[in-house]
């Protein structure tokens, strides 16, 4: 059985802060392995700095869609159950409790902070992509904890592929298409708690110890204090601790 983490990356704004993430997930579980999928471009700027930090590299002509090689990792990693994980992430303890989860589940998502995005809705992408009750949330794709078969990547090629359709009416984000893409999966989906997935630059209320912060942004500063006490407690984004979403 092989476990472990697996980022990707494309984009040379973004590379700082997958090595910062690498290097706590390093830091708290050293035993597992940690994938990174980078594109060949970035890989001829950069591929000097990952020497040591990740188990594995591989490099890829280049994203399906911009900026989001996330689905030929999930597609191509030897990983037998994996942690996919974006850069802008922060380890603040071990996370090994998440493979427990497939002693019961195939998939284990966050939910997006927000209820159906609203410009999803303008465009009419809800009506575009298969049909989902309106009861059932987003899940963020930004921490996606999942057993690698041919069902999850199954899942992966119909959100890929649902994602182009959304980006053709002008809609870029992937959640909308991941929400269809898993509802009408065969797998079984866990929804983990914010501690696992934690929107640092959304307010928002938490319980217990916070295990990956998630966000653009100063996240040792905010590490911090998050973990400070560890009871029901609302949580605040300071302005000068989050920086923008998208590189320019």
């Amino acid at each position: 059985m092989k476990r472990g983490v697996v980022y990707a990356c494309s984009h040379e704004r973004w590379f700082g802060e997958v090595l910062i993430s690498a290097e706590s997930c390093r830091q708290h579980m050293p035993d597992l392995a940690r994938e990174i999928f980078i594109t060949r471009d970035l890989h001829a700027a950069v591929g000097a700095r990952l020497a040591g930090l990740f188990t594995q590299v591989i490099v890829l002509p280049e994203a399906g869609h911009r900026h989001r090689p996330r689905f030929e990792a999930a597609l191509q990693t030897r990983l037998d159950e994996a942690i996919f994980i974006d850069g802008d992430t922060l380890f603040l303890g071990s996370v090994y409790e998440l493979f427990d989860v497939f002693d019961h589940f195939d998939i284990a998502v966050a939910l997006a902070p927000q209820y159906l995005s609203r410009q999803a809705v303008q465009l009419g992408v809800f009506d575009l992509l298969p049909k989902v009750a309106i009861a059932i949330p987003e899940w963020n794709g930004g921490v996606i904890a999942a057993r690698v078969d041919d069902a999850f990547r199954a899942m992966v090629e119909r959100w890929s592929a649902l994602l182009t359709e959304c980006v053709q009416v002008g809609f870029n984000m992937d959640q909308a298409a991941l929400r269809s893409a898993l509802v009408h999966s065969r797998l079984r989906i866990a929804t983990l708690p914010n501690n696992y997935n934690f929107r640092a630059l959304l307010a928002q209320s938490v319980t217990g110890h916070v295990k990956i912060l998630h966000a653009h942004g100063e996240l040792g500063r905010i590490a911090r204090t998050i973990n400070a006490s560890l009871g029901i407690r609302l949580y605040t984004p300071r302005p000068e601790d989050i920086h923008g979403f998208l590189p320019k």
